[in-house]
């Protein structure tokens, strides 16, 4: 058996989680195309067509949604690796478990690079289109997805070359992909607790000072190294700052003069940027339905946008209405002559 098979399949499952899964339970069915090992043969009971045919169609339609279809890939950020191990391991023929443990963990990391790129074009598509391009994004991926079982059934090696390409290419963009990932299940996580506090009726906090109550002393001590002497921390709020290639992790502090944006970085140390209060001309706080937004813009029109988890979004809303407060008493009054700057709004 050729491993374009296997590793197609995963591919095309990073794509869509369901519509592989079910392609292969109808031609294992009723075509004889392809064998499903006996370990997987529940695959192409009755019951689980019918369910993969829901599941299936569930997608299709929730992909066409702008905003829904971003709420579908944080939930499937975990469920599209399983769908790629399961796909991989049900076409290998072996009674070796460590064999079978091989490919389905290989069907997995596949399943979980497609699924990141996917994840990022549709988070710059909704960021910066408004999702208008989603829908026609989802058609494509949906093609790409049948198109891809089809070429693993019928043309396993064609298959097999485009993944050693799609490998390739994941080596030279693997660190924006690796933070799309870490994102992703940052976000996920995130609407995790806050489904959690819901549910329990757990209290938004009244004080953007509570929101150092939630970051190790080790980190805090850390963060003050980026404070002046004698400078006073309002609050902090870990998220992730929008880029071009890819999100990147990052604290912003909130102090009565500044802001202080930290980038921790692996090999280099930590990158630092401020924006004094007085500059800014534009702060507001934007909740989703899955994560929350910190967005401000300076006097000389440079944008910063903060994506940060549902469970932080409490603390969004306070740290926009705080740095209101400050910016406005930290702005200087107009010089003779010139016009009013107006204040910072919402």
């Amino acid at each position: 058996m050729s491993l374009g098979l296997p590793m197609g399949l995963a591919l095309a499952s990073g794509m869509n989680t369901y519509l592989p899964l079910f392609a292969l339970a109808l031609f294992a069915r009723f075509g004889n195309v392809v064998q499903v090992s006996p370990r997987f043969q529940w695959l192409i009971s009755d019951q689980a067509i019918v369910i993969l045919a829901i599941l299936a169609a569930c997608e299709i339609l929730a992909d066409k949604f702008p905003g829904l279809d971003n709420v579908w890939d944080f939930i499937h950020t975990l469920l599209r690796p399983v769908a790629g191990a399961l796909a991989a391991g049900a076409v290998l023929s072996t009674d070796q478990a460590f064999e079978l443990l091989l490919v389905m963990l290989t069907g997995a990391t596949l399943a979980t690079a497609a699924h990141s790129a996917k994840a990022s074009v549709r988070l710059v598509s909704t960021t910066k289109g408004l999702g208008i391009a989603n829908p026609i994004l989802s058609l494509v991926e949906d093609v790409a997805a049948v198109f891809g079982t089809l070429l693993s059934i019928y043309a396993p090696w064609v298959m097999l070359a485009l993944a050693i390409f799609f490998v390739v290419a994941l080596a030279l963009l693997g660190p924006p992909l690796a933070r799309m990932l870490r994102f992703n299940l940052s976000m996920l996580g995130g609407w995790l607790r806050w489904v959690g506090r819901k549910i329990t009726r757990h209290s938004d906090p009244k004080e953007l000072r509570a929101s150092l109550l939630e970051v190790s002393p080790d980190r805090l001590r850390a963060l003050n190294g980026a404070l002046e002497p004698g400078e006073e921390l309002l609050g902090t709020l870990r998220g992730w700052k929008r880029s071009g290639w890819g999100p990147r992790q990052a604290w912003l502090l909130i102090t009565p003069g500044r802001l202080i944006l930290v980038e921790p970085r692996i090999l280099r140390g930590a990158k630092t940027q401020a924006t004094s209060h007085s500059d800014l001309a534009l702060v507001r706080s934007r909740i989703s339905p899955w994560m929350a937004r910190l967005e401000f813009v300076t006097r000389q029109n440079q944008s910063v946008t903060i994506f940060l988890p549902k469970s932080q979004a409490a603390f969004a809303a306070l740290a926009a209405e705080q740095i209101r407060v400050v910016a406005v008493l930290g702005t200087p009054p107009p010089r003779p002559g010139t016009a009013t700057v107006a204040p910072v709004t919402s």
